[in-house]
């Protein structure tokens, strides 16, 4: 587990998060007057909180520095509320009286999602056909499959129950929280100014992908602070026991302008979707990328204006995806074999891309057969859009399919009967 530098300048990260709200970005000038804006009041308690004992006369700890302790080790110890709450409980008990702790994890909870860290819940249909989103965001059934967008309504109460939710985290707030911290924000520059330029790939920055990039779109390359992403999506059950019918498929964001050493780190990815349902989205996964897509497309063209903590200044911060990491099942009806003890199916036909005279290409006692196919010749843009420009792309699954029997859907969390669609959140 990562230690915590007792030292962290709290501080400084405060003056960094409110300037990259404000020009002005400082709270010691009370005489001026602050634009009404929810998140600078926010950072404007936190920096009050910084201010005051863990309890009196306690000179370690500050309120925030104490609660972000707390908050740091429930992500890594995987805690869930209940425990947190608990653990809540026993501190306020035991610290001297006087102490400010929260008395639940709802608390800091709204705390952390008033300074912009947080997600939009955005209904859509049960069927996947739409997002009730923009345009479509008052409508109260499905214009496709006529399939109400609510579960349950209660009479006697204006409270709805949406039957699919999708938890979108804007993009553009995320990618901004990069720059916050200095260290950070100069390690967005790193594949400019600290990757060796020797010709041998040893980032994604080598690839000609990058480069072909930088040459087309000059403009984007001037300022290495742009970020490059790759977008990954795959699905899981969360509940770890297979006979959970449920698929939840989390979008993440992955910025590739940090060292090779960072890249790939948990702490580097951005989880920017989470599509929960008991049944995976499919073909109809697009339906779910609007709204990253449509902050995507501002962000490539117009940019958003950053503060960079390392440089001291505003800037218009820029992004665009290079590649994207998912799943391909069609290769299974192409180059593969089922290996005969394990029933796995792997794809061979990797040994085509080798040149003629490889030693690989003749090793059948490893592979399984010899390889003589060429390399087949990669299809140009233009060539995969004349292939595909007939095809229908229709979204929305038939409502009336049959669905499995739901009394399995039930599964016991800490003694108590839950439903997993609403025991994700």
């Amino acid at each position: 587990m990562e230690e915590s530098n007792e030292d962290d300048d709290i501080a400084g990260l405060l003056r960094d998060l409110a300037a990259g709200l404000d020009d002005r970005g400082d709270f010691d000038d009370s005489s001026s007057v602050l634009e009404p804006c929810a998140e600078l009041l926010a950072i404007q308690k936190l920096v009050e909180e910084n201010s005051k004992g863990l309890y009196p006369n306690c000179k370690k700890y500050t309120q925030l520095r104490f609660l972000i302790r707390l908050l740091h080790l429930k992500l890594l110890g995987g805690w869930t509320d209940r425990s947190f709450n608990l653990l809540l409980d026993l501190l306020n008990d035991a610290l001297p009286e006087g102490s400010a702790l929260p008395r639940s994890f709802h608390e800091p909870k709204k705390l952390v999602k008033s300074i912009g860290i947080g997600y939009n819940s955005i209904h859509a249909c049960e069927n996947d056909c739409i997002l009730y989103w923009k345009v479509n965001s008052k409508l109260d059934s499905c214009p496709k499959c006529k399939v109400s967008c609510w579960k349950s309504i209660r009479k006697s109460h204006t409270y709805k129950v949406p039957r699919k939710v999708l938890r979108y985290f804007p993009i553009k707030k995320c990618l901004q929280r990069l720059f916050l911290s200095s260290k950070t924000a100069s390690l967005t520059r790193w594949h400019d100014e600290g990757r060796k330029k020797d010709g041998l790939l040893r980032h994604p920055a080598d690839s000609p992908l990058w480069l072909d990039f930088d040459e087309k779109h000059k403009e984007f390359a001037e300022d290495s602070r742009n970020i490059r992403l790759a977008f990954a999506t795959d699905g899981f059950n969360p509940f770890r026991t297979m006979n959970v019918s449920y698929s939840v498929w989390p979008g993440i964001c992955i910025p590739y302008n940090f060292p090779p050493s960072m890249c790939m780190k948990q702490s580097n990815f951005i989880l920017s979707l989470l599509i929960p349902s008991r049944y995976g989205p499919g073909s109809d996964m697009d339906v779910y990328y609007e709204p990253l897509i449509d902050d995507l497309l501002d962000m490539f063209d117009n940019g958003v204006r950053t503060y960079d903590a390392s440089k001291g200044e505003y800037f218009q911060l820029r992004a665009v995806v290079l590649w994207t990491i998912t799943d391909h099942p069609g290769l299974g009806y192409t180059s593969s074999i089922q290996l005969g003890n394990g029933s796995k199916t792997c794809y061979m036909g990797h040994r085509r891309f080798l040149h003629e005279g490889h030693q690989f290409r003749f090793d059948a006692d490893k592979f399984g057969s010899t390889e003589f196919r060429p390399a087949p010749i990669p299809l140009t843009g233009e060539e995969i859009l004349d292939c595909t420009k007939d095809l229908c792309t229709v979204f929305g699954k038939d409502p009336s399919r049959k669905k499995p029997a739901s009394k399995n859907l039930w599964i016991e969390m800490e003694g108590i009967q839950v439903n997993p669609e609403e025991a994700l959140f």
